[in-house]
C-alpha cells in the first residue's frame, strides 16, 4: 500500500439482474483490484475484514495485509464494529461494556456479583462480601463510594477484561480489619480456577485452555519522588524529569509499592495487602490495592526488570496512576527514575502468508512512538523470537532469533518531534514465515542500549502492525482443448494416445486461467511440432481476460501446413497463466509432453455446430443472458455442411457418457436437452455420423451457465427442496437416500467412490460456494484421521476427483474433494474424533460498513466430538478451520456416550440448536443455540428434555436429521430400529417438549448402516 494514499472502502458490487458471474468473477478481491487500478489508490477487500486484520489491493496489482497485534473491531449483531468499553445500563441495573472481544458486566448495586468476565460460553464473577451501593458510573469506570469506611471500589472495563481497584483514602481507613485479608466470593461456569506461588490466577477449561488470567496483584501509595538529576542533558531539553504523556496517565515516579498475594480455596478469592505499606509510617494515602483479570489471548506483552516475575501480558496488570490496571502502551529501554527496563513484544499472525501461494514482496512492522525522553535520535531493535503466553516475564522472556531491523528515531517528546509511527524492514520475517508455514510471528522491540535512558521509548500497541505486501501465483491453467473443433481424449487434453485428428481448418487453442487474487490474467501459448520444442516453437502468444474465464488464441491451418512435414503432422502445444508478475506452472508440465494432436491438411474438417436460445454461444466470453446451472436447455445440433449426416454423438465436459441422437432428415440437424449443474464455463462435445458410418472431427460448443442464485435448502442434497440422508454401508460405500418432502424417501444411489469404512460423515451447508450442500468426512485410522470437503455435484454425489465417473455412468463432478486443516496444530481435535456434526451457520455473515448488507459472507460450522469434549468449528473460505477463529470449546462431561444430529432452529430464536441422545441412559435432549459463538450449544446447565427414555442405542442403532423433512415448519428426525425388518422410522414435529409419533419409512436392511447423516 502506498505510503502517501489513503486506502479506499467502497461498496461491494451488487448483483446484476442477470446474475451474471462465477464465483471468481464476482469476488470482492477481484472487484477491489479492478477499483484499485481505476483510481489508483489502494482499495480495501471488505470481504477479508476480520477483527485484527484488513487486506488492500493496490494499484499495481498487489495486495497488502494489515495484521494488527490487537482487535480493532468486535462481532456484534451481525455486523463488525469498533471496539467500545463504554458502559451502558442494562434492563436489570447492572452495566455492561458496549463492545468489547470478552463479555463485561459490572453490578448495578445491592446483592450479586461485583463483576461478571464471559468468554467463550464460560463465566467467572466475584462478588463483594457485602451488598454494594449503587455506582457512579463514568465511560468505562464505575465506582462504589465507601464500601467500606474511607474505601472506594472502581472497576474499570477493557476490550478484553476488567480492573478493579481498592481506594483506601486515610489511615483511618487502612487499619479496617477487613482490609488485612480481602475475601472475595468466586463463582466458575465450565473453569477450573487456581494461583501460582507468584499471585497469578488461571481460569482454565476442561481441555487446559487459558480463558482468564490474572498476573501478580500489586498495590502502591501515592508518593512521588523529586525529579532525578540528569546529566548531559541536551540543550533541547527544558526539564530534568520526561513528562506524562498526554493521551495516558502514568503513575508518578518514587511512589512505594509492593506485590500482593492472591490465594484460591474453594469459591473463594482472597487478597491479602502488604501490611507495611497499607499502614506504614512512610506511607501516603490514598492506597491503592488492585487485581485485574483479562481473557488470555496473547497478543502483546511487557517484559519489565522492576518486577522480574510478573507478567504484562496485553498490558494487564501495568499498574497506572489513575488508580487502575492495564495499559495499550507499550515500553522499550531503561529509565532511572524507577530504575525500570522494558521490552515488549507483539505476536502477529502471518497463516494467511501461505494459504494460498503468495509471494511476499515486502513486509513492515509498524508501530506509533507516542513518547521518547527527548528529541535526540537513539535506535531501538526489532527481534524475531520465540512465542509469547500469559507466563512471559522479565525473567521468563523468550529467546531471540534473529534481529530483522534498527530504527534510529524519536517521536513524541514535543512539537519539534512529535509522535508518529516507527517502521521496522521485516521482509525476511514474513518470507520465513510464508516458506516454513508458521501461524504466528513474534517481534521484541528493545532498546539498542539498555543502559542509555535516551533510548527509553514508548509505543501505542494497539497501532502494531504488519503490514505484507503480496502477490499471489496464478492458478494453473485448466480446461485445455481446441475449438470449435477439439482435440481432447479421454486422458483430457490429449497428452497420452490415441492423438486426434483435425482437418484442414483455422480453429483456437483453449484454456481457463484464474488468479486467487482476481483481475486481469495472461494466458500465454505456445504450441510446437513434436519434438521440436526447444527449438522450434512456431507459435509464442499471450491473450489477456478477466480471472475465472477462458483464454483463446487462433491457430492458422496456414502455419500447421507449413509446419507439418517437420513431425508428421504432430503437434504439440501446452499454456501457463501470468499475472505480469508471477506466473504458474505449464500446464502440461515443462518435463511433460505437451497436449497433442495430428493435422491433416488433406482432410476437410466438417464438424457439427450447434446453437441454443437457454445457453448461447460462449466462445466470446460470458454472454450477456444465459441460463442458470441445474435448468434445463435445448441444443439444436446441425451437419456442418455434411449432407449425408444421420445421427449425432454428444456428450459434455461433466459427463463423458456418449449419447447417440438419430438427425430429423439424412443431413439435417437433432435436438438435445441438457442440464448443467454447476455455475460457470461448460462443454458440450459433437460428433456427426454419416450414413457408411464415418464420423466427423470432434466440435465444441462452449456456453455458460449462471449461478441458481439461491443456495439449497438445509438438509437438501439434489435441489429439489426436500432434505436427504447419506448412508454409510458395513461394506464402506456411500449411498444417498432422496427425500420425497413427507419422511419418506426415493430408492437410493451410489453417492461416492470413495470408501467410507470407518468414516464420521456429515452434511449441513455449502462448503465450496457453488449453491449445493457438500459432505463432510473424518477418515482415517483413530488417533490419525484425515478431515475432507467432498464437493455435491449438485445430485447429491460426493466427489472424489474431477469427472470421475462410477459404474460406467457420470457422477458430474466438476470439483475434487479438498483437506481441511488448521493453522495450528494444537487445533486438532478431529484425529480421534468420534462424531462430526456440520450444524449450518453459527455466527453468520458480517456487515462491515453499516449498510444492512452483508459485506464477510458467513460459512458452514462444524461440530467435533473429541471423546467427552465437544468443539465449535467457525468455517471459512479457504478450507483452514482457524482461519479468522480459533475453535471453541462448547461442552465438556460425558459427551463420549452421546450421539448428536443437526436439526436446525428447533425453538423459532433464529439460532440452530443441537439434539443429543445418551446411548446408555436413552434420553433425547434439546441443547438450544444462545449466542453467535455457539453458546448453549453443548450447556448442560441449559439443555431441555425431549424425551426421557425410549433412545437407548439398542433401541434406535442410528438417528440423523435433515431439518423440516415434511415442510411442516418443525424439524424432524430419523431412527433405526431393530424391531421387524430392521427398520427406519420417521419421527414429526421435533420440538423442546417432544416428537410425535413414528412412521415406518424403510421396512428392511437399515442395520446394515454404519452411520446416518
Amino acid at each position: 500500500m502506498a505510503a502517501c494514499a489513503l486506502p479506499l472502502t467502497l461498496p461491494a458490487p451488487s448483483a446484476s439482474a442477470t446474475e451474471q458471474a462465477t464465483a471468481d468473477a464476482e469476488s470482492t478481491e477481484q472487484w477491489a483490484s479492478e477499483e484499485a487500478a481505476r483510481t489508483g489508490e489502494p482499495v480495501e477487500v471488505t470481504s477479508r475484514r476480520s477483527e485484527t486484520s484488513q487486506v488492500f489491493a493496490n494499484p499495481d496489482g498487489s495486495f497488502t495485509q494489515d495484521s494488527y497485534a490487537l482487535p480493532q473491531w468486535v462481532r456484534q449483531g451481525g455486523r463488525l464494529v469498533d471496539i467500545d468499553t463504554t458502559l451502558k445500563q442494562q434492563g436489570d441495573g447492572s452495566y455492561a461494556a458496549r463492545a468489547t472481544e470478552v463479555g463485561v458486566e459490572f453490578s448495578g448495586g445491592g446483592d450479586g456479583p461485583l463483576v461478571t468476565v464471559v468468554k467463550d460460553g464460560r463465566s467467572m464473577a466475584w462478588s463483594w462480601p457485602d451488598a454494594l451501593p449503587e455506582p457512579a458510573v463514568d465511560g468505562d469506570t464505575a465506582t462504589y463510594p465507601e464500601v467500606l469506611p474511607g474505601v472506594d471500589l472502581k472497576l474499570k472495563a477493557g476490550s478484553a477484561g476488567f480492573s478493579q481497584l481498592l481506594v483506601v483514602k486515610n489511615a483511618e481507613a487502612a487499619t479496617h480489619p477487613e482490609l488485612q485479608s480481602i475475601a472475595l466470593k468466586l463463582q466458575a461456569d465450565g473453569l477450573d480456577i487456581t494461583a501460582d506461588e507468584h499471585g497469578n490466577l488461571q481460569a482454565t477449561n476442561p481441555a487446559g485452555q487459558e480463558v482468564f488470567t490474572a498476573p501478580t496483584p500489586l498495590m502502591w501509595d501515592s508518593s512521588t519522588a523529586p525529579a532525578a538529576r540528569i546529566a548531559s542533558a541536551p540543550t533541547s531539553r527544558t526539564a530534568d524529569a520526561p513528562p506524562a504523556p498526554a493521551d495516558e496517565f502514568e503513575a508518578p515516579h518514587g511512589a512505594n509499592d509492593a506485590p500482593m498475594d492472591l490465594r484460591i480455596s474453594g469459591d473463594e478469592l482472597t487478597l491479602i495487602p502488604d501490611a507495611g505499606l497499607l499502614t506504614g509510617e512512610g506511607t501516603r494515602y490514598p492506597v491503592y490495592i488492585d487485581p485485574s483479570v483479562s481473557g488470555s489471548r496473547y497478543a502483546w506483552a511487557i517484559a519489565y526488570k522492576k518486577y522480574p516475575d510478573s507478567s504484562f501480558y496485553n498490558g494487564n496488570g501495568w499498574r497506572n496512576s489513575d488508580g487502575s490496571y492495564g495499559t495499550s502502551t507499550a515500553r522499550a529501554g531503561y529509565e532511572n527514575m524507577t530504575n525500570g527496563l522494558a521490552r515488549s513484544y507483539f505476536r502477529m499472525r502471518t497463516a494467511n502468508l501461505w494459504n494460498t501461494d503468495k509471494v511476499v514482496s515486502r513486509s513492515t512492522f509498524r508501530i506509533k512512538n507516542t513518547w521518547s525522553w527527548s528529541c535526540t535520535a537513539k535506535p531501538v531493535e526489532l527481534w524475531r523470537t520465540d512465542p509469547i503466553g500469559s507466563s512471559t516475564t522479565w525473567n521468563d522472556r523468550p529467546t531471540r532469533r534473529e534481529q530483522m531491523d534498527t530504527v534510529t528515531d524519536a517521536k513524541g517528546w514535543s512539537s519539534s518531534c512529535p509522535a508518529g509511527n516507527l517502521a521496522f524492514d521485516v521482509t525476511k520475517g514474513a518470507k520465513d514465515a510464508a516458506a516454513n508455514e508458521w501461524d504466528t510471528i513474534t517481534l521484541e522491540l528493545a532498546a539498542a542500549s539498555e543502559s542509555d535512558v535516551y533510548g527509553w521509548k514508548k509505543f501505542d500497541a494497539k497501532t502494531a502492525t504488519l503490514s505484507t505486501t503480496y502477490n499471489t501465483r496464478p492458478n494453473v491453467p485448466s480446461g485445455l482443448d481446441t475449438y470449435p473443433v477439439s482435440t481432447n481424449n479421454e486422458y483430457g487434453c490429449g497428452d497420452r494416445a490415441p492423438y486426434q485428428y483435425i482437418g484442414n481448418t483455422d480453429f483456437y487453442l483453449r484454456a481457463k486461467v484464474s488468479d486467487p487474487d482476481g483481475g486481469t490474467v495472461k494466458a500465454v501459448f505456445r504450441l510446437w511440432p513434436t519434438g521440436h520444442g526447444d527449438d522450434g516453437v512456431i507459435l509464442d502468444e499471450s491473450v489477456s481476460v478477466t480471472s475465472g474465464t477462458i483464454a483463446k488464441v487462433k491457430v492458422p491451418k496456414a502455419l500447421l501446413a507449413e509446419h507439418a512435414a517437420t513431425a508428421s503432422g504432430n503437434f504439440s502445444w501446452k499454456v501457463k497463466a501470468d499475472d505480469g508478475t508471477l506466473a504458474s506452472d505449464w500446464n502440461p508440465p515443462l518435463s511433460a509432453s505437451g497436449c497433442r494432436f495430428v493435422f491433416d491438411a488433406d482432410r476437410a474438417s466438417t464438424p457439427p455446430t450447434v446453437t441454443s436460445s437457454q445457453f448461447p454461444d460462449g466462445s466470446d466470453g460470458w454472454p450477456a443472458s444465459t441460463g442458470k446451472a441445474r435448468t434445463e436447455g435445448t441444443f439444436t445440433i446441425s451437419s456442418g455442411g455434411v449432407t449425408d449426416v444421420t445421427a449425432y454423438e454428444y456428450w459434455t465436459d461433466w459427463d463423458s457418457t456418449v449419447r447417440t441422437v438419430t438427425a430429423g432428415s439424412i443431413g439435417g440437424s437433432a435436438t438435445v436437452k441438457i442440464t448443467p449443474l454447476a455455475a460457470g464455463s461448460h462443454a458440450l462435445f459433437v460428433r456427426s455420423i454419416d450414413q457408411a458410418g464415418n464420423k466427423s472431427d470432434r466440435g465444441t460448443y462452449m456456453f455458460y451457465a449462471n449461478s441458481p442464485g439461491t443456495p439449497d435448502a438445509p438438509g437438501d442434497l439434489n435441489g429439489d427442496t426436500h432434505p436427504d440422508i447419506y448412508g454409510v454401508r458395513t461394506d464402506g460405500s456411500l449411498r444417498l437416500y432422496p427425500g420425497q418432502g413427507n419422511g419418506k424417501f426415493a430408492p437410493y444411489t451410489t453417492a461416492g467412490s470413495t470408501s467410507f469404512d470407518g468414516a464420521s460423515i456429515t452434511h449441513r451447508g455449502d462448503w465450496t460456494g457453488d449453491g449445493y450442500e457438500d459432505l463432510i468426512a473424518a477418515q482415517g485410522t483413530n488417533g490419525a484421521k484425515d478431515l475432507y470437503l467432498y464437493p455435491n455435484n449438485g445430485l447429491g454425489y460426493a466427489c472424489t476427483s474431477h469427472g470421475e465417473t462410477t459404474d460406467g455412468a457420470s457422477a458430474a463432478c466438476t470439483d475434487k474433494r479438498h483437506l481441511l486443516g488448521v493453522f495450528d496444530p494444537a487445533n486438532n481435535h478431529w484425529s480421534g474424533a468420534q462424531q462430526l456434526l456440520a450444524i449450518g451457520d453459527v455466527d453468520g455473515p458480517l456487515d462491515v460498513d453499516d449498510d444492512g448488507t452483508p459485506d464477510i459472507p458467513g460459512h458452514p460450522d462444524l461440530l467435533v466430538k473429541e471423546g467427552d469434549l465437544l468443539w465449535l468449528y467457525f468455517g471459512s473460505p479457504d478450507y483452514y478451520l482457524d482461519s479468522s477463529r480459533e475453535p471453541v470449546l462448547i461442552g465438556d462431561g460425558s459427551w463420549s456416550d452421546y450421539d448428536l444430529a443437526a436439526p436446525g432452529d428447533v425453538d423459532g430464536d433464529g439460532r440452530v440448536d443441537l439434539v443429543a441422545r445418551n446411548r446408555t441412559a436413552g434420553d433425547l435432549r434439546l441443547y438450544p443455540g444462545t449466542g453467535p459463538n455457539g453458546e448453549g450449544l453443548g450447556a448442560g446447565s441449559t439443555h431441555l428434555t425431549i424425551q426421557a427414555t425410549g433412545w437407548k442405542s439398542t433401541i434406535h442403532p442410528l438417528l440423523a436429521s435433515g431439518g423440516d423433512a415434511d415442510h411442516d415448519g418443525q424439524p424432524d428426525l430419523w431412527a433405526s430400529s431393530p424391531e421387524t425388518g430392521a427398520e427406519l422410522k420417521f419421527y414429526p414435529g421435533l420440538t423442546a417438549s417432544g416428537l410425535k409419533a413414528p412412521t415406518v419409512v424403510g421396512n428392511t436392511g437399515w442395520l446394515n448402516f454404519r452411520t446416518l447423516s
